[in-house]
């Protein structure tokens, strides 16, 4: 078994330690489609109005002290415009569309609630939600933020999507020594829930790619000795037996003593199509022990290239090295976002 593994999503090297910060939906993946045209629209599903999807801010600190991070305050963006709030509800440009979500109880997070609709306030395109979270700890001060893209499009013949949904209320993290999390295969068609019909296949992304881990029900069941700070998940789902969809969830560990630091560098991640600006960007991995910012192992690291639908980009992936780069030319073979999973030697 690896001694940790880690994906990038957002990653920020903090002045004392090491910040990840993930945007998750216990529903699953958010999506919308239209019917009809942005000048006549006659229907959009998953309507927003009835289920308000919520998402939530989970950030993890290196250090063993903090584990879960707990913000001390949090700023919405929606395609790069602040939202603004009264009363824990979003006014001006973007009122009663959205509500701000804080820690009670058993839930441990900061979050936006969606009340509406949001496929004409994002002009029949994808919509970035963005949060951004200032930490403190001591006397230093961090400022994280994530993001999370909501495709919206037109719907097609099928219209079937499938997402892994959590099937607990612990939102896809394990915060405890020996705990654990559910998920679950939903399967929709037109926005409505299936149910008949269906079979399951589930894998786990390793060390050199995603392996069968021979579950056939909706429910898979991940505790912390399956996973290393870090671990994806895969589901095919068939109905009356040709395949209907896939969908990837990562699964986040808060309680593992490991944790990968990436040393991105550049560290805001970014490569533009532009070929003036940066074209690459290279991981120089560590693994620290939680609660330290200093090097614990001497050890190589496994890297994985994805695009979105899970589609290897890399063929050197079965071999450890140490460090891996990153190119325009991967993201354009992706179509966009490249995702990078960084898994230690054993």
């Amino acid at each position: 078994m690896s001694i940790a593994s880690t994906s990038r999503s957002i990653k920020f090297i903090s002045k004392a330690g090491t910040y990840t910060a993930l945007i998750m939906c216990p529903a699953g993946d958010l999506y919308q489609d239209y019917e009809g045209t942005p000048q006549d629209c006659t229907a959009i599903y998953p309507n927003f109005a009835e289920t308000k999807p919520v998402l939530y801010f989970v950030c993890t600190s290196s250090r063993s002290a903090e584990g879960v991070a707990d913000p001390d305050a949090m700023e919405y963006y929606f395609n790069g415009t602040k939202i603004n709030f009264s009363g824990g509800v979003s006014t001006g440009t973007f009122a009663g569309y959205f509500k701000t979500i804080a820690p009670s109880g058993d839930q441990l997070y900061y979050g936006l609630q969606i009340l509406k609709n949001i496929v004409d306030i994002a002009g029949f395109a994808p919509a970035v939600i963005k949060m951004v979270a200032t930490i403190s700890y001591g006397t230093q001060t961090d400022t994280i933020q994530a993001s999370y893209t909501i495709p919206i499009q037109p719907a097609t013949g099928s219209s079937y999507r499938v997402t892994i949904a959590a099937g607990d209320n612990k939102n896809f993290v394990i915060t405890e020594k020996n705990g654990s999390c559910i998920l679950k295969a939903m399967a929709y068609q037109s926005g409505q829930a299936l149910s008949l019909d269906l079979t399951y296949a589930w894998e786990k992304m390793g060390a050199t790619g995603w392996e069968a881990l021979g579950t056939t029900s909706q429910t898979l069941t991940v505790s912390a000795a399956d996973i290393n700070t870090y671990g994806e998940y895969r589901v095919h789902v068939s109905r009356n037996g040709a395949e209907i969809g896939t969908d990837i969830q990562g699964v986040m560990d808060a309680s593992d003593p490991y944790d990968i630091d990436p040393h991105p560098q550049p560290e805001d991640e970014a490569i533009t199509e532009d070929l003036t600006g940066n074209g690459e960007v290279t991981y120089t991995p560590v693994v620290v022990k939680r609660g330290t910012s200093t090097k614990a192992l001497d050890t190589l690291f496994y890297f994985v290239l994805k695009d979105a639908a899970g589609v290897y980009l890399n063929a050197d992936r079965t071999t450890a090295k140490a460090s891996q780069t990153v190119t325009r030319a991967h993201c354009q073979q992706a179509g966009g976002d490249v995702s990078v999973t960084i898994t230690s030697e054993e």
